[in-house]
C-alpha cells in the first residue's frame, strides 16, 4: 500500500481506488506497451483518470471539481506514484490550474472549465534556466495594435507534447506577463523529446508568434508572484510522489534481498547490505515526514517566504532521500537494477526526473539559501 498523506475517510477510499487502478493499468508490461514503441501514448490514461475523478479532486468546487486542497494532492500524487504515470496530472491540474485560478478574466475561466471537462490540458512554460523561479528572460514585444509579438525558445517544457494550451511567461517591461497559447498557434513549433522516466517534452519554439490583447492574463500584481505560488505546489506535489516512490524501491528491494541468495546464504543476512537496506529505510521515513510538512505548510495559511522556506527545504531533503534510495535500490539489485525489466530501474529514473523538474536541485538550495539570509 501507498503511503497516506490524507486526513479523511474520502481521502482513504480515494487512494484506495486509484491505487487498485494503477496496479491493474500501469504495471511493468502496461507501461513498455504504451511508451517504449515508436509512437508512444502519453495519454493513454487520461480519460480513465478523468472518469476516476482525479482531475476533479484537485480542483476546488467553484472551478468543477470537489476538492483542490494541498490534503487531496497529495493523496492523488502518492496513489499514483507507484504507476510511475506520465499523463501530465500534475503539471495541468495542479500548477496550471493553480495559476488559472489567480487569474482574472473570461479567457482564465474558460481553460479552467475546459481542464476539469477534459476538452483541455493547460501546461506551464516558464523557466528558461536551471532556477525555475527565476524571471524569464523571453520577451513580448508589443505590436503597436495591442497585441503582442513572442519570439525565442523555451526549452524542454514538460508534457508539452500533448498540451492543446500553453501558458507562457515573457518578460514585459519591468514584469512577467503571462500568455495564453493554444499548441496549434501559427508560428509555434514543438520540437519533441523523451524525458529519462519515459515523459513528454519539448522544446517551445516561437517564430514571431503574434497573439492579441485577450492573450495576456491579468493579474492582481505580478504575474510571477502567482507563478512561484503555482510552482511551490508543484515542487511540495513532487515531495510527495518522491516519498511514495521511495517507499515502493524499498519494499521491492527490501523482498528481492529476502529472496536472492549468494554463497548459499540469502542477501539479507550480509552485514554491509543490511547497512546500506537501513539507510534506504531511514531515508525513506525522512522523505515520507518532510513531504508531510511541506503539504501542512501549502494549508496553513502562512505567507510566502516561509512557505517558501519550507517547500524549498522539504524538496531538497526529499531530493536528498530519493537519490538514496533510488541508487541504493539499482545497487542492491546488482546487474539487474539497470534492467527495463526490473521495477526499481524505473523508480530509480522518475526520482532523477523528480530532481530536475522544477529547477535543479543546486538551483533551489541558492534560492533557499538567500530566503534564509546567507545569499
Amino acid at each position: 500500500m501507498s503511503v497516506f498523506f490524507g486526513t479523511t475517510d474520502e481521502h482513504r477510499m480515494m487512494q484506495e481506488t486509484l491505487v487498485r487502478f494503477v496496479t491493474a493499468e500501469s504495471g511493468l508490461e502496461d507501461r513498455a506497451r504504451r511508451l517504449h514503441g515508436p509512437a508512444p501514448d502519453r495519454l493513454a490514461l487520461w480519460a480513465h483518470l478523468l472518469e476516476l475523478g482525479t482531475v476533479a479532486a484537485l480542483l476546488p468546487e467553484a472551478h468543477g471539481g470537489f476538492g483542490g486542497t494541498p490534503a487531496d494532492m497529495a493523496v492523488v500524487q502518492a496513489a499514483l506514484a507507484e504507476g510511475l504515470l506520465v499523463e501530465p496530472v500534475l503539471a495541468c491540474a495542479v500548477v496550471a490550474a493553480r495559476l488559472l485560478q489567480a487569474a482574472e478574466g473570461e479567457q482564465a475561466a474558460a481553460l479552467l472549465a475546459g481542464i476539469a471537462s477534459g476538452d483541455a490540458i493547460a501546461i506551464l512554460a516558464h523557466a528558461e534556466g536551471f532556477d525555475a523561479f527565476a524571471a524569464p528572460i523571453l520577451a513580448a514585444e508589443p505590436d503597436g495594435a495591442g497585441g503582442y509579438v513572442l519570439s525565442g525558445v523555451k526549452p524542454a517544457v514538460r508534457h508539452a507534447d500533448v498540451a492543446s494550451h500553453l501558458l507562457l511567461s515573457a518578460r514585459l517591461g519591468d514584469e512577467t506577463a503571462l500568455f495564453v497559447l493554444p499548441s496549434a498557434a501559427e508560428g509555434l513549433e514543438l520540437a519533441s523529446t523523451r524525458a529519462i522516466d519515459a515523459a513528454g517534452a519539448a522544446d517551445v519554439i516561437l517564430h514571431s508568434v503574434r497573439l492579441g490583447p485577450e492573450a495576456r492574463l491579468a493579474f492582481v500584481g505580478d504575474a510571477l508572484d502567482a507563478i512561484n505560488d503555482a510552482l511551490l505546489w508543484g515542487l511540495a506535489g513532487l515531495a510527495v510522489e518522491t516519498a511514495a516512490i521511495a517507499a515502493a524501491a524499498n519494499r521491492e528491494t527490501f523482498a528481492y534481498l529476502n529472496v536472492r541468495e549468494q554463497f548459499d546464504t540469502k542477501l539479507a543476512n550480509f552485514q554491509a547490505l543490511q547497512h546500506k537496506a537501513a539507510d534506504m529505510a531511514i531515508a525513506g521515513e525522512e522523505a515520507a515526514a518532510m513531504a508531510a510538512h511541506a503539504i501542512a505548510v501549502l494549508g496553513s495559511g502562512q505567507d510566502m517566504a516561509e512557505r517558501s522556506r519550507c517547500v524549498l527545504a522539504a524538496s531538497l531533503a526529499c531530493d536528498a532521500a530519493g537519490r538514496t534510495v533510488g541508487h541504493g535500490a539499482v545497487q542492491l539489485f546488482g546487474g539487474m537494477g539497470v534492467s527495463d525489466e526490473t521495477i526499481v530501474s524505473h523508480h530509480a529514473r522518475r526520482l532523477a526526473a523528480i530532481r530536475a523538474q522544477i529547477g535543479t536541485c543546486e538551483a533551489r538550495a541558492a534560492r533557499l539559501s538567500t530566503l534564509e539570509g546567507n545569499g
